[in-house]
């Protein structure tokens, strides 16, 4: 079991790589039209709201890339650390 572990924890980074950059192929996310009329028509109160959604959007979008890179070196940490030498250390007794 233990020798599975290393191998699964580099797929699992790998996957996680892909994740990521494939979230910073994509714009982030634009005022939606509803804000534009916002915009337009003066109303404060639903601009504000619509705008501070669109933050919470943009900053909810960068957690998570941020999340995924990070897991991603954490994982690949992990693989290299779980791994044991095919032979044995001279003056190592097991």
């Amino acid at each position: 079991m233990h020798r599975i572990v290393p191998p699964i924890c580099l797929l699992l980074s790998l996957l996680l790589l892909i994740a990521g950059f494939s979230l910073l192929a994509r714009d982030q996310p634009d005022p939606s039209v509803d804000l534009h009329r916002a915009r337009m028509a003066d109303d404060e109160q639903y601009r504000d709201l619509l705008e501070e959604d669109l933050r919470r959007r943009r900053l909810k979008r960068t957690v998570m890339i941020a999340t995924l890179f990070g897991m991603a070196v954490v994982l690949g940490v992990a693989s290299f650390v779980a791994m044991r030498p095919r032979h044995p250390i001279a003056g190592e007794h097991r």
